[in-house]
């Protein structure tokens, strides 16, 4: 049998051994020569989440409007090849730190640990071999909740210049009777280390193509944002968010607010509950879908896309445009290692971090 024939034959078994409302199919091999599956999920309400190996990677949420229409709500990119190319993290786990390390650097128990710098001089989303240019490995389950997959990640010691071998899982889950998807982390560690782990999801509610934020709202429960200097490193100040525009208590237009947020928004907005307390924190709405985000982690991302420029081609076939579509990457706050009072991202030998976000979606 020739090889693409075999390849098809045992990617049609492992479709055909799933669990129903999972389907299983070949998505491509890297060029490094791993395979990468694509895995489909569909609950009883007709929802669909989909996601790769590659990068643990979502691709795709199917969720319906007010008239009852389906359309996919996340950014993505065609095929394997341009998620190999692309520095945009699309719907990607990111780690080992997300966000912004100073210097690319920080001291822990008395130890300096130098990372690598990018030519900003920072360490940024753990590059230069970050987790979402990785394949990583996954087990799919079915439960009486949900149905979706486990992907596991072994990140060994110096990993990205970081102490300590790190195994981490992240757990997709679609409930099976609700519009929901969940995230769930867990990583344990040989050393004391520090980490900071999510996922660079890009959404617009009209959908993927939408290319605009016009029509949305957002509710944000977030009484605080990060100070930040031109290159979005924090200063350490934590700042009231009342009479600015990162003031989304109530429910207001990001893009209606741009004008006044140059270069458009790339902020840490510090949600006002306990920290590791899993709770709703934002209301999002925007092309008849409302989208419901719980969360344990303390603070979210909030961006804009505003580095995207028409160039890159969408999985629908458009050019993806600046401010069209948003990120709500929930996370701990960039450069934690460097601000004792900033909520802490050290994980010590022992311990064990686990952290969930959900997404749950209706008609608005």
């Amino acid at each position: 049998m020739r090889w693409p024939l075999l390849a098809a034959s045992l990617a049609a078994c492992a479709s055909a051994l799933a669990a129903p409302g999972i389907q299983v199919e070949a998505y491509g091999v890297t060029q490094a020569g791993q395979k990468v599956d694509k895995v489909t999920l569909e609950n009883a309400r007709g929802m669909k989440l989909a996601y790769i190996d590659y990068g643990a990677t979502l691709i795709q949420a199917e969720v319906a409007d007010a008239a009852g229409q389906r359309r996919n709500v996340i950014l993505s990119l065609p095929d394997l090849a341009a998620f190999e190319r692309t520095r945009g993290r699309y719907g990607a786990i990111i780690g080992r730190y997300a966000g912004r390390i100073a210097n690319a650097r920080y001291t822990l128990d008395g130890k300096t640990v130098q990372l690598v710098a990018n030519s900003k001089g920072m360490a940024i989303h753990g590059d230069p071999l970050p987790y979402d240019k990785r394949v990583w490995r996954r087990a799919d389950f079915s439960d009486q909740e949900s149905i979706g997959s486990v992907y596991r990640l072994h990140s060994p010691d110096g990993d990205q210049n970081f102490p300590g071998a790190m195994d981490i899982s992240v757990t997709y889950r679609l409930l099976r009777d609700s519009d929901e998807f969940r995230i769930e982390y867990q990583a344990t560690t040989s050393a004391p280390t520090v980490h900071n782990l999510t996922n660079h999801l890009y959404l617009n509610l009209a959908g993927a193509a939408a290319n605009t934020l016009e029509g949305h709202q957002f509710q944000i429960a977030a009484d605080r944002y990060l100070e930040t200097d031109a290159v979005r490193i924090p200063s350490g100040a934590l700042l009231d968010v009342t009479g600015t525009p990162f003031d989304f208590r109530s429910a207001a237009s990001v893009h209606a607010r741009l004008p006044s947020v140059p270069g458009g928004y790339d902020h840490s907005l510090v949600f006002a509950k306990p920290v590791g307390e899993y709770a709703r924190v934002a209301v999002i709405t925007g092309g008849g879908r409302r989208m419901e985000v719980s969360t344990s982690e303390p603070s979210v991302q909030l961006y804009t896309v505003n580095g995207f420029n028409g160039t890159e081609i969408g999985s629908e076939g458009v050019g993806y445009q600046r401010y069209g579509a948003f990120a709500f990457e929930t996370q701990h706050l960039p450069d934690s290692p460097n601000h004792a009072a900033f909520p802490s991202t050290v994980l010590y030998p022992g311990q064990v971090f686990r952290s969930r976000t959900s997404f749950r979606f209706s008609a608005d």
